[in-house]
Order: C-alpha cells, then sequence, then structure tokens
C-alpha cells in the first residue's frame, strides 16, 4: 500500500517539476500547444490514477465501486410538430339591421333581444291610421271624378261640351288611381320584416317612438354562420395561409374540433404588428355564441421519424456543450454510464429533436442524470 502511494506522489512530483522547467508560452499558438500538452498529461495521469484506484480497490474491498441507482428510457424515432398557441373570440357575421320604409308611431312591437327569428318574421308595426283616412279621402274624390268623366263623355260623344273639359275630367281619374295606388302601396310598407335568420342583438326603438323612413329598428345577428377571429403576430405570415387547417378548442364548453382558415386581412395593424385571421369552424353544436373564448393552435413545424427527448434531460459542461448518458454494457457485463456528446434542433413544450449523438433504441438515463459521472457503474430502479 506504501509503495502504492510512493508511486503517485512521485507522478505528482514529475509532473510539478516539469511545469517548472517548460517555458511560459506568450503567443496564441504556443498556448495552443501547451493546452494540447497539458490534455494528453492529464488524460495520461487520469489513466494512471485510474489503474491505481482500480489495484486498490482489489486489495481493499471497503473501497470497490458501488453503482447508482438510474432510470433509463429507450429512445424511439417519431414523429415531431410544434405548433403556434394563440387566443381567438366567436364572431357571428357582420350585423345586419331591419330598417323601417316609412315613417310612423310604432304601434306594436313583435321581438326583444336575444330572440332567435326566421326571414321574413315580422318585427313591428307601424300606425298607418292617417294613411288610412287619406285612401278613404281619395276613394271619395275618385267615386266623384269617375261620375264626372261619365258624364263628361256621354256628352262628349254627344258632341255636346268642350273636348278641354271632357280630357280634364279624364285627367282628373287617372290622378287619382295614381294616388290611391302610391299611397296603398305604401302602407304595405307599414310592417318591418326580418332580412336575416338570426338573434335579435339590439333593439334599436320602444313601442310608441316615432320612426323614420330608413331608421334601423333592431340589429340581427346570423348565428348560423359563426367564425373565429384572432390577431396573428406578423412573423408567422410565412406559415399562415388561407385554406389552412387549424385546430380549435372552446374551454368554457370542453369541445375539440377543426377549422379552416378563411380570410387573411389585407395589412398589418401597426399598434400591435398582428394580421387578423378568420377561421370557419367545422360543424358543431349549437352552443357557440358569440364572443366565446377560443384557443387556436396553428401548426408551425412537422418532422417525420427523429429522436425526441426531454429537454431538462439534456446536460452542459462549462464551455456549453451538450451531452447525455446512455447506458451501456462493459465487457464483464456490467451497466455503466457513457457520456455522449449531441446536437439538439428544434424544440416545443419541453421537448427536444436530437440531430446527432443518438440513435433509436438507445437507453437514455433520465433520472438520476446528474448524480453520475462517465463510466460509473449503475443499476436501474425497481
Amino acid at each position: 500500500m506504501k509503495r502504492l502511494a510512493y508511486i503517485a506522489f512521485t507522478l505528482l512530483v514529475l509532473s510539478s517539476c516539469q511545469k517548472e522547467v517548460a517555458k511560459e508560452p506568450v503567443t496564441l499558438e504556443e498556448l495552443k500547444t501547451a493546452l494540447i500538452a497539458k490534455k494528453k498529461d492529464l488524460g495520461v495521469l487520469e489513466s494512471e490514477i485510474k489503474d491505481l484506484t482500480d489495484k486498490v480497490a482489489v486489495l481493499d474491498p471497503s473501497l470497490q465501486e458501488k453503482s447508482k441507482l438510474v432510470d433509463t428510457t429507450v429512445l424511439l424515432a417519431t414523429d415531431f410538430t410544434r405548433y403556434i398557441n394563440i387566443q381567438g373570440a366567436v364572431k357571428a357575421d357582420d350585423p345586419v339591421n331591419a330598417v323601417s320604409d316609412m315613417g310612423g308611431r310604432i304601434s306594436r312591437l313583435y321581438v326583444k333581444e336575444g330572440d332567435f327569428i326566421k326571414r321574413g318574421a315580422i318585427l313591428a308595426k307601424l300606425d298607418v291610421s292617417t294613411i288610412e283616412s287619406q285612401i278613404n279621402e281619395i276613394n271619395s274624390a275618385l267615386s266623384l271624378a269617375k261620375d264626372v268623366y261619365e258624364r263628361q263623355e256621354r256628352l262628349w260623344n254627344k258632341k255636346i261640351g268642350s273636348e278641354v273639359q271632357y280630357l280634364q275630367a279624364k285627367n282628373n281619374v287617372e290622378r287619382l288611381e295614381k294616388s290611391l295606388e302610391t299611397i296603398q302601396l305604401q302602407i304595405t310598407k307599414s310592417n318591418v320584416y326580418a332580412p336575416i335568420s338570426g338573434t335579435v342583438d339590439i333593439v334599436m326603438t320602444n313601442q310608441g317612438e316615432v320612426a323614420s323612413p330608413g331608421m334601423p329598428i333592431a340589429q340581427l345577428l346570423n348565428t348560423n354562420k359563426l367564425k373565429i377571429t384572432t390577431d396573428v403576430p406578423e412573423n408567422y405570415l410565412k406559415i399562415i395561409r388561407k385554406g389552412m387547417t387549424v385546430d380549435l378548442e372552446f374551454p368554457s364548453l370542453d369541445i375539440e374540433t377543426t377549422g379552416r382558415i378563411s380570410l387573411l386581412g389585407r395589412q398589418i395593424d401597426p399598434a400591435n404588428r398582428t394580421l387578423e385571421v378568420e377561421i370557419i369552424p367545422k360543424k358543431t353544436s349549437n352552443l357557440l355564441k358569440p364572443n366565446l373564448l377560443a384557443k387556436i393552435r396553428i401548426k408551425e413545424l412537422s418532422s417525420k421519424n427523429v429522436i425526441t427527448m426531454p429537454l431538462e434531460y439534456i446536460l452542459q459542461e462549462v464551455d456549453g456543450t451538450e451531452f447525455v448518458y446512455v447506458a451501456e454494457s462493459d465487457e464483464e457485463g456490467n451497466h455503466r454510464a457513457v457520456k455522449r456528446y449531441v446536437s439538439i434542433g428544434e424544440a416545443a413544450e419541453g421537448s427536444v429533436v436530437i440531430t446527432e449523438g443518438l440513435l433509436s433504441g438507445e437507453s437514455v438515463i433520465f433520472k438520476g442524470s446528474r448524480n453520475v459521472s462517465d463510466g460509473e457503474l449503475i443499476d436501474f430502479s425497481k
């Protein structure tokens, strides 16, 4: 035992003497050369120390190498996908106003906010009592005008009276008939009808108020044609395209489905550097409502048959070089941790693609990887 200690001490003394004799490197090339030489010396010294340690362990059983418990996972080639996760909201088609074509007081209002109505249903009715009085007056005047015209026509046929009187009577009848036709057409516009099928979003007037021609009575939303709108950051413009399929989730309803991008905005919003995008969801239930929160997943990257592993198990040396520990068997059948340098690629949701350094089917140490060193004896957790 003393002899082994003496050998180790002699090696250390020789190493220190060499340091004193060696010329201090100054230039970059000298420094690089010196570094390479020192690494070689260190490798030789570590090999000799390991050899001595093994011999000591054989003579002293209490110093024999003990295995460390670890957990391993066999890595297999799989598909890797990365998504963009953004939020949006359910929107109905642009609202449509139901307007009055004539002026008048609203005598009846048949709907309230939240009602679902079909196209052509009556929303409101205007008071037409004034118009009806006008119709009665015109009918009376028309009856008299017709009587006068018939008399003038009989006289004119007998060559009695002037042609002017006959023509005036005829024109008076035609004028009143035209006025009656116009006012009767106007009275048909006293009802305000729904231009589309949908939900009454806003009732803009109350019963008893006076409506003007073209004045909106109610605003309707077509809830049968829902869409999801969202703002996508401009750095994703090269990824999204019209017609692209995306994943949709409605957390409040616990519903997942897909949708299709139907519209891309024509310009970037200068305030937040985003582009407005519209998505038509696949037909779902009637539970979707305007302004409902939607989570959107857009596929950004997809790779086939690649090796991935959790990013947290990628270790780093002082200089930043990444490595992992792989479980391998030595010549004696013992399991040991072997350091394997790796190159990493794309990452997503805590996983990273291994581009170099690992093969499909290898056992990588996950749990316990930070407590082992290269070549150390390991055992697997039960």
